[in-house]
């Protein structure tokens, strides 16, 4: 333990005896290492140079020396192919996925939204205003609830209370008397 001591004296005597400098702020200087960082000079490294579009090139295979005995001989060696053409993917899934996949595309889960209420009350007069509103409205989704022992006439798909107030304040459900914004499950847009 003893033999260690000088050693260290040696190395704490030579680290307090050393010259102390000041430290200059490089950030102030102009050739500051940081500039590089966000302004590019000219002396920078630039990229590689790009290969030319076309079709792609294939390197010959490697050669295998005959003298050489040893695993890769039984294998192939394989060209390296460069290709500047843009790379495709193709999805395949097993059977069992494509058939969970187009079974929730073909019934898709409501989502919870809002609609406009614009009539309540007994079933002929219901039906009589949604015959009313598909003719007026071809293009809006148009339902009717049963809420027993009485019927609703809910009209529209949206997403937020925002938006199904603005449709009824500027008027692109018509105009009702009675109409009001109602949380409801609302259907999704048909996927392509």
């Amino acid at each position: 333990m003893s033999r260690f001591l000088p050693f260290v004296m040696l190395v704490g005597s030579a680290w307090i005896s050393a010259p102390v400098t000041a430290q200059t702020d490089t950030t102030t200087t102009d050739s500051g290492w940081w500039k590089g960082l966000f302004r590019p000079t000219e002396e920078a490294p630039s990229a590689a140079p790009q290969e030319s579009v076309g079709t792609p090139t294939v390197e010959p295979a490697a050669e295998i020396p005959s003298d050489t005995r040893s695993a890769m001989e039984d294998t192939l060696a394989l060209s390296i192919v460069r290709s500047a053409q843009p790379a495709t993917f193709n999805w395949s899934l097993p059977p069992g996925l494509a058939t969970l996949d187009s079974l929730d595309k073909a019934d898709p889960k409501p989502l919870q939204g809002y609609r406009i209420q614009i009539y309540f009350g007994d079933l002929q007069e219901a039906r009589a205003v949604r015959a009313a509103f598909r003719r007026d409205h071809p293009e809006e989704a148009c339902q009717l609830m049963p809420i027993t022992p009485n019927y609703a006439v809910t009209v529209g798909n949206y997403r937020d209370m925002w938006s199904a107030q603005r449709a009824l304040r500027d008027g692109h459900v018509g105009s009702w008397k009675h109409a009001l914004v109602i949380p409801s499950a609302i259907n999704l847009p048909a996927l392509r």
